[in-house]
């Protein structure tokens, strides 16, 4: 075995591109330009320096960062991984997850070697349950970097290999899921791995040691440990077989026979199938049938959520063909896009390359999964969170784009231009990294304004990570004023993640609340993040109260969470009493906390609402018309400021306000309702009839509607029309 090594390094070295390859003169021809340039022994310091750097800076960072929106689920998921090993199989919790963890039912469907490692050293670790696992996920990414740094370095040198490095840890938005995502970045992890294992592989062979066969079974079963589409490793051996055989073994008319391939590739592709069973109980029971089953169920799985795309709120399985390319446009540093971008402008220098075939396969590995997701229509969200997997080969072409513009600017013009280049534009990542830290995931670049532009009009804090900052102010600054035996209750939106923070905090209570029961709920302190609040609040930036908001966590000053107590609670009060139907009583409260929260866009539209059930339109005109001055967006606001412009006989804003409503919410019937009386208040009855048609079609409308119309026709001299209408309303519509 060490006598192979031996050979294969000095073919290794024999074959570097860095060695055999001359650089260009200045005289060389337009139409070729030198591969490579030389490499002195700095850029050996330079690249091993830069991986300690990062591996420091990431292990450092990890401290700071809060509990991702998966991140409790998974937890729980590992520590039934290993009660299930442990026990040899008689604990079975990991095949019943409780519903609070598996929401969705499919938890089981996923590997969870990652997690599987988190229980195990969890057990042992000097450090808090999520801060080793928050460690032990930038690990994994910084293993990602590693693997992408060196096919960078094996396909030219450890000048690229430096290059990747850097490009890759300076993208805010993989820096940030780095940190605390356990699904996508251990998958991106093993992904690459395992594409580097291949093509070591492959580069040895047919001359590969059982160690070598060894690597790349592991690094593909490691992968399907963690998520089924790992599978796709298998194929991709084939596909990589079948470029060297094409590009270099029929190029240089090698003496390796096709059939040569067959075997190495069915054991592999066999004993990498059945790796992938080895720490994921689901397949453990069945390693023949239940990863396929998996792969069925995971590609068969729907789950909508409501995202913010381009000003809008829709459901994940109606954004466009386009969202994960435009997604990754905009949430990606420009030094990353120039890099890809000159890539493409350099396509005819990859086939001059010795190592085109690894160039290939690598293209290969970004571009095949993110384009069958599109064709496929795959349900994705979180911008381009679940083709994370994806991004170090990314990387690694990004890399290439900048060395073949290094070589040209070269030749060209400057040595080292294209570099100075780069470092100016990591400038950018630093500062954004630097300022914003630890929310770097929030990333977005001035094609959309950046963080502000992106505010309201895409999703930037998702994954919940500013609930700790939150929290931890929350921690150091209300608890200790917290009276001895007393008890705090802090509700939020966010209380799957909360209540972890504030675990083993005796004098304090959690809960759960929606953002829309802020007013009427009771408690002493709450805690609100951005991700489930309707979109208008987060446009208009009014949801935080003007009186009471002790901490805000904002990136760029938009906030994205935020500490507030109760207050007076006069506002619940009023809710009471409207409860009880004493709107007297209602509004006088109302009135009361609008003196303190004036921007309170919901007490605004209920307070209007309540002044026209009592037939005062004055009042109900003035406070509808505040709250649309707060917020110009939200439905609830629009159609109470329409209705209050109609009762004022301000028909044509109000007709327009309904319109607008209807363009927005085709489904929203009621301002059809509300169109029929404008209409008939302007004296249009054909148009008033036409509208409460369509609003008599809703069974809570139809008896209000059939009597307008009746009235309507009555008015006409129709009374044959009106009787039926009439009759409509008795039967009850």
């Amino acid at each position: 075995m060490g006598k192979k090594k031996s050979n294969y390094k000095k073919q290794a070295k024999a074959e570097s591109p860095q060695q055999s390859e001359p650089v260009a003169a200045k005289s060389s021809t337009n139409k070729e330009a030198a591969e490579v340039l030389p490499v002195g022994p700095v850029w050996d310091k330079a690249f091993f320096g830069s991986l300690i750097v990062v591996f420091v800076l990431m292990t450092v960072m990890s401290f700071s960062f809060g509990l991702s929106g998966d991140e409790v689920d998974m937890n729980e998921y590992g520590k039934a991984i290993l009660k299930y090993f442990t026990s040899l199989g008689a604990d079975d919790t990991v095949f019943n997850m409780p519903q609070q963890y598996d929401r969705d039912g499919v938890i089981l469907y996923y590997g969870g070697f990652f997690d599987f490692i988190c229980a195990i050293v969890n057990k042992f670790s000097p450090f808090a349950e999520y801060t080793t696992r928050h460690i032990l996920n930038a690990w994994a990414g910084f293993l990602a970097i590693l693997f992408s740094a060196r096919i960078a370095t094996f396909i030219t040198d450890k000048r690229v290999g430096t290059t990747c490095v850097w490009l890759m840890f300076l993208s805010p938005f993989f820096l940030g899921h780095a940190m605390n995502n356990p699904k996508d970045i251990p998958f991106a992890t093993a992904y690459i791995a395992a594409i580097y294992y291949i093509i070591r592989f492959f580069d040895k062979f047919p001359k590969a040691s059982k160690l070598d066969y060894l690597w790349v079974i592991l690094s593909i079963g490691i992968t399907i440990n963690i998520r089924i589409g790992g599978l796709l490793l298998i194929p991709y051996l084939v596909v990589y077989a079948g470029i060297i055989y094409l590009l270099r073994v029929q190029a240089d008319k090698g003496d390796i026979k096709l059939n040569a391939f067959y075997k190495p590739l069915a054991i592999i592709g066999i004993l990498g199938y059945f790796a992938g069973s080895l720490f994921w109980p689901y397949a453990h029971k069945d390693p023949i049938s239940n990863p396929l089953n998996a792969l069925s169920e995971m590609s068969n799985f729907k789950m909508n959520l409501a995202q913010i795309w381009e000003g809008e709120k829709m459901y994940s399985n109606m954004l466009p063909s386009s969202y994960l390319i435009k997604s990754f446009g905009i949430t990606n540093t420009y030094a990353l896009l120039a890099g890809l971008l000159v890539f493409l402008f350099t396509l005819a220098l990859i086939r001059k390359s010795k190592k085109s075939y690894v160039i290939y396969f690598v293209l290969f590995t970004a571009l095949f999964p993110l384009l069958y997701i599109i064709y496929k229509k795959s349900n994705v969200y979180h911008a381009w969170r679940h083709v994370l997997f994806i991004f170090p080969s990314v990387v690694v072409i990004a890399s290439l784009g900048w060395h073949y513009f290094n070589v040209y600017l070269a030749n060209k013009w400057k040595k080292g231009a294209a570099l100075m280049i780069l470092g100016v534009l990591l400038l950018e990542p630093v500062v954004f990294i630097a300022s914003t830290f630890p929310n770097t995931v929030t990333y977005h670049n001035q094609f959309v304004g950046g963080v502000r532009g992106a505010y309201g009009n895409y999703e930037v804090d998702y994954y919940y990570n500013s609930v700790k900052q939150c929290a931890d102010w929350f921690i150091e600054n209300e608890i200790p004023k917290i009276p001895e035996g007393d008890t705090v209750l802090v509700v939020s939106n966010a209380f799957h993640l909360l209540v972890n923070y504030l675990d083993g905090y005796d004098n304090v209570v959690v809960d759960y609340i929606r953002y829309g029961e802020r007013n009427i709920r009771d408690y002493d302190y709450a805690i609100f993040h951005i991700a489930l609040l309707p979109l208008e609040d987060i446009k208009a930036e009014n949801w935080l109260p003007e009186q009471n908001t002790l901490f805000v966590a904002d990136v760029k000053g938009k906030p994205l969470s935020a500490l507030f107590k109760r207050g007076s609670g006069v506002d619940m009060k009023g809710f009471s009493a409207l409860q009880q139907g004493d709107r007297q009583t209602a509004v006088n409260y109302f009135r009361q906390f609008l003196e303190e929260n004036p921007r309170n866009t919901n007490v605004l539209t209920v307070t209007a609402r309540t002044y026209m059930e009592m037939n005062k339109m004055d009042s109900a005109y003035t406070y509808a018309t505040r709250a649309y001055e707060v917020d110009k967006t939200g439905m609830e606001t629009k159609r109470v400021y329409a209705m209050a412009l109609t009762y004022n006989k301000e028909y044509q804003k109000a007709l327009a306000m309904f319109q607008d409503i209807i363009k927005e919410r085709p489904d929203f019937v009621a301002a059809y309702y509300y169109m029929g009386i404008v209409y008939a208040s302007m004296g249009n009855p054909q148009e008033a009839i036409k509208n409460l048609s369509i609003a008599a079609q809703e069974p809570t409308l139809a008896r209000e509607c059939y009597t307008m119309m009746g009235n309507i026709y009555t008015q006409m001299g129709n009374q044959a029309e009106a009787n039926k209408m009439y009759q409509l309303a008795n039967a009850g519509g």
